[in-house]
């Protein structure tokens, strides 16, 4: 049994969107709201409620679990405690043969960083495990969250306080494919760690210039200061807890820590990752219905 949890983030829905309706693969999709997954994927999806912060809903969501893709919401030191580790243990007492695990580059050496405890208590539980350490997802130009698409539809603008700092951007739909290929035959990618990144090191300026390529418009890169950001984002009412993780996130890149680069994710696939200007033309109905998942 595959199961998935979530559903509604960067890579799950995508590893979601896959495994819902296969039929060689038994699978499970563990969901905060489930009628809004099978709104979206269909109704005869298999999918049942899930609540980090409520422990009655763990049992029915591991039941039988082979495989679990495991991703932290919303990553923060508090929850460590709280929501990964012990879902990790309950996991393990399930009887899990192998954990997948979505984190993020330098996780393995920084120990401030929220991923870098689950990572280890994942390595110390004993089981069969696959880390995927991703650099910055495409898809955060389009997500709910961020509210960066509400920037791109009604300002024409990306306001991002990244200053020039360039990012291996990656597209969440690689990582999807990869985490399939790891749920098809776990035992060959047994105690694995991946830094994956994209083919592209971009600046905002360059990710402007694609977007009003591909969007037939001017978009135009704004470079705001902290505060400014802060002050758009707290109007909006974004959770704080997201804006001090974008924060984080800018910083590293305006100062240069997210330019590094593999090919792991190419030798993974076996074909080149997704470039920007394929994210935008393909997201382009996003921004246009304003579809923010």
């Amino acid at each position: 049994m595959f199961v998935v949890t979530g559903p509604s983030g960067n890579v799950g829905a995508e590893v979601a969107r896959l495994t819902a309706g296969r039929t060689d693969l038994p699978y499970r999709i563990a969901a905060h709201h489930p009628d809004g997954i099978r709104a979206r994927l269909g109704p005869e999806t298999r999918v049942v409620p899930f609540d980090y912060d409520d422990r009655a809903t763990w049992p029915a969501v591991l039941d039988g679990v082979t495989t679990l893709f495991l991703l932290f919401p919303l990553p923060h030191p508090r929850t460590v405690g709280t929501r990964m580790k012990p879902f990790i243990d309950a996991a393990v007492a399930a009887g899990v043969g192998h954990i997948v695990y979505v984190s993020v580059p330098g996780a393995d050496r920084q120990k401030v960083v929220p991923h870098h405890q689950v990572e280890a208590h994942i390595k110390a539980s004993g089981v069969p495990y696959t880390i995927l350490r991703c650099s910055f997802f495409m898809q955060n130009l389009c997500r709910r969250l961020s509210t960066h698409g509400v920037d791109v539809v009604e300002r024409d603008e990306l306001f991002i306080p990244a200053g020039r700092g360039r990012t291996t951007f990656i597209d969440a739909r690689d990582v999807a494919d990869v985490v399939l290929k790891i749920a098809a035959d776990p035992a060959a990618y047994r105690n694995r760690e991946y830094v994956l990144t994209g083919a592209e090191r971009l600046d905002f300026f360059e990710v402007a210039e694609i977007f009003s390529a591909v969007m037939g418009r001017p978009i135009r890169y704004t470079k705001p200061s902290l505060p400014r950001f802060w002050w758009r984002l707290w109007r909006r009412g974004v959770a704080w807890d997201a804006v001090l993780f974008m924060t984080i996130v800018y910083t590293l890149t305006r100062t240069g820590k997210n330019e590094p680069m593999t090919d792991e994710l190419a030798a993974l696939l076996g074909r080149p990752p997704r470039t920007m200007r394929e994210f935008v033309r393909d997201y382009l109905p996003r921004w246009e219905k304003r579809d923010w998942t």
